[in-house]
Parts: structure tokens; C-alpha cells; sequence
């Protein structure tokens, strides 16, 4: 499969990650053999967090013993019970509770260090001092203890019933996090039927943050099969191609992706998408061709 780089991490991670937040809906078992098939397929990024449940201890059970095949990413601010369930408020931002996080991680992963460490759902108004804040500060020190690698953060989608929803935070916060020169990576929603943050993503890439990318293919909204048709898309879908795996390969066809990673609790969607990672990115005039249907539309980088 191929290999992108992540950003300024130097990480050469698949192109296509694993997203685990559906591991809480699954038993240990299934859980097991969904991850070690994500590694027998090549995929080599999982991205995980806190309060997806018991992602982080399947995580840990599964496939700690494979964890030189494997880069890590997790999440803190989260605040959850001891089955990861998230609690209200659903953040906590301080440095007690971040550190609280990262050794619960640690243990529950059972690693010494995680790749990649992210504020889960965060905005710039949600730190009192900004880039100076301590909970900034708090993640500078664990990277340099050793116990992450790398820091960043995940913007948040909101609710369905949010005027920002679901890709529009980070539209607007992007920037900041990009400005204070903190990130070494930025996680972040982007799709071929939501391409909201097409310009941010080649922003945070120039300033060489790296690019997480989720929501690729799923249903924000109840219209996108609606959207898919009145586009066209289908024309432009290879032999036996899905709608999922179109819009998969062309954000593969963004150059300043660096990994998408789609998560499913279904081994054959594991499979199938192994499958259209196989093929690669669109071809560039299909891609290309996509981008001006889209927008036609009303579908495009600053709608």
C-alpha cells in the first residue's frame, strides 16, 4: 500500500489508516480480529481515543505484542467513566487531567509511548492562555519526555444540530492552530461531498503539519447519496466501483493528505477498503473532473 509522509513527523504511514472508535461495538474477539487484520492488510496507522469505549484496552489485548508494525495516535482532554464513556463535560482542560489521560492510555494500550497525541475536539477559545496555555505546555513536556512523539490536535465536528457541523470548526479554528506553530499534526474532516477544508488541509501541509483525515465516507447528512447522483459521480465510478470507494480515492487524489483514516466494525468493509486503497488515488482528470461536478453543485473548498 502506499506511503505518505506525515507531515513534519517524518512517519511513512499508509495511505489508508484504521479508524477505531467503532471497536467499542464489537466483543473482544471480533475487536482481535479486526485489528490484526488491519495489520495483515497493510495498514500501518490506528487512531484511536479515550472515550471510544474499550478501543484503547482491544487495542492493548490485541496487537501491543505486534507494535513495531504500527504507528499509534490517541487523544486526551477526554472525560469519561471507567468503561470510556464519556461524561459531561465532555473535556477537561487542564494538566492534571491530560496527564490522567496519557497514563490511562499507556496502561490500556499497553506501550510506553504513543506516536501521536491530540486534543481531542478542541478549540482555540477552550485554552485560557492560547499557545501558552498549560495544557499546550502540557503536551510539549510529554513530548520531550519521550511518552508521545508527536503532538497535535483533532477538530471537532460538533452536533447535526450545530450551525458548524460537521466540518466547519475546523474551518474556523484551523487557522489559529496553524498560526501558533504548535502542531505537528492536525486531524481533520474532509470528503469529496464535504470539502470544506480542501485549502486548510494544503495550509497546515506548507507549514508541514501533517494531515489525519476522517469522515471520508460517512453520511453527515441523510442528502449524500442525493448530492453523489445529482453530481453525476457515478459516471466517473470505475467497473463494480461503490460510491465509498469513489469518494475514498479522491481524497487519496488531494496531494497534501497524508492519511484517511476510515473506521467500520465490518470485516468485509475492512476488506473492501483495503481493496480501493490497492487501486491508489482517482486519476488526475477524473479527479479533476469530479472537482468541477462538484462545484457545479455548490460542493467546494470555501462553501
Amino acid at each position: 500500500m502506499e506511503k505518505r509522509t506525515l507531515g513534519k513527523t517524518g512517519l511513512a504511514v499508509t495511505a489508508l489508516g484504521f479508524g477505531a472508535l467503532r471497536l467499542q461495538y464489537v466483543t473482544e474477539h471480533d475487536a482481535a480480529q479486526m485489528l490484526n487484520t488491519v495489520l495483515d492488510g497493510g495498514i500501518n496507522f490506528i487512531d484511536t481515543a479515550p472515550d471510544y469505549g474499550l478501543s484503547e484496552t482491544f487495542i492493548g489485548k490485541a496487537i501491543s505484542h505486534r507494535r513495531s508494525e504500527f504507528y499509534l495516535a490517541t487523544k486526551c482532554g477526554c472525560n469519561i467513566d471507567a468503561a470510556g464513556k464519556q461524561l459531561v463535560p465532555a473535556h477537561i482542560w487542564t494538566r492534571r487531567h491530560l496527564l490522567t489521560n496519557l497514563e490511562n492510555s499507556l496502561r490500556l494500550l499497553k506501550t510506553d509511548y504513543v506516536d501521536v497525541w491530540q486534543l481531542h475536539s478542541i478549540r482555540p477559545e477552550d485554552l485560557a492562555g492560547g499557545k501558552n496555555d498549560e495544557v499546550i505546555q502540557t503536551m510539549i513536556d510529554m513530548k520531550q519526555q519521550g511518552k508521545v512523539r508527536f503532538i497535535g490536535v483533532s477538530l471537532r465536528n460538533g452536533k447535526p444540530y450545530n450551525e458548524l457541523y460537521p466540518a466547519a470548526y475546523a474551518f474556523m479554528h484551523a487557522p489559529n492552530f496553524i498560526a501558533w506553530d504548535i502542531c505537528d499534526v492536525m486531524q481533520i474532516v474532509y470528503g469529496g461531498l464535504v470539502r470544506l477544508n480542501e485549502t486548510v488541509i494544503t495550509q497546515a501541509a506548507q507549514k508541514g503539519i501533517g494531515t489525519i483525515i476522517r469522515g471520508t465516507v460517512r453520511k453527515y447528512r441523510e442528502n449524500y447519496d442525493a448530492l453523489f447522483a445529482k453530481a453525476a459521480l457515478g459516471e466517473l465510478c470505475g467497473k463494480d466501483e461503490s460510491r465509498d470507494g469513489f469518494l475514498i480515492r479522491f481524497a487519496l487524489a488531494h496531494p497534501d493528505i497524508s492519511t484517511i483514516i476510515v473506521g467500520t466494525q465490518n470485516p468485509e468493509h475492512l476488506r473492501t477498503n483495503l481493496q480501493v486503497a490497492q487501486k491508489g488515488a482517482l486519476p488526475a482528470d477524473i479527479y479533476q473532473e469530479a472537482k468541477r461536478r462538484l462545484g457545479d453543485i455548490g460542493i467546494g473548498p470555501d462553501k
